[in-house]
């Protein structure tokens, strides 16, 4: 097995800038569920994201992930739409800190921020906006596979990044 990668400078730049997330799971039949995020935050190896999923959303979550450990988290940047896809293996799932839930703050801030400036007349509503990203009760965290084009146009599909050769 070949040494993993770390992602492209490019992508961890994104990631602090970007406004809101889906994580999405499967079960064994292959049914897709989604799993909104309240936040994200790379690991420290560069590797690996941590994604924060609030309490209405992890039915089916640890089972899912605890039968076929396929997790993929789809994260935008409002506004100019730039979009990327993180597939990727479980790892671990430990129940929410503060930690997680001021990284949450900041992306939710984030995510008020485009929202807000994509319509002025919604600029005034920004505690309603708050409301829309709910505090996580777990954090769940994978170790990035493939990232994929999301941002609509010609490229939207592509492989960008491959982090671990595939088996």
């Amino acid at each position: 097995m070949s040494e993993s990668r770390t992602l492209p400078r490019v992508l961890v730049q994104f990631l602090d800038r970007a406004s809101v997330a889906i994580g999405c799971t499967r079960d064994a039949s292959l049914a897709p569920s989604i799993h909104y995020s309240s936040g994200w935050l790379l690991d420290a190896d560069q590797r690996s994201i941590w994604c924060f999923i609030p309490e209405p959303f992890t039915a089916g979550l640890r089972a899912s992930l605890e039968e076929n450990g396929h997790f993929a988290l789809t994260v935008e940047h409002i506004g100019p739409h730039e979009c990327y896809q993180f597939k990727g293996t479980y790892l671990s799932m430990r129940p929410a800190t503060e930690a997680d839930r001021e990284i949450t703050a900041r992306c939710r801030e984030r995510f008020v921020a485009a929202v807000a400036t994509l319509n002025p007349h919604v600029s005034p509503n920004r505690d309603l906006l708050r409301k829309y990203i709910l505090d996580p009760a777990v954090a769940v965290r994978f170790a990035v596979r493939e990232v994929y084009l999301q941002t609509p146009g010609p490229g939207a599909g592509r492989l960008l990044a491959q982090l671990e050769d595939r088996p």
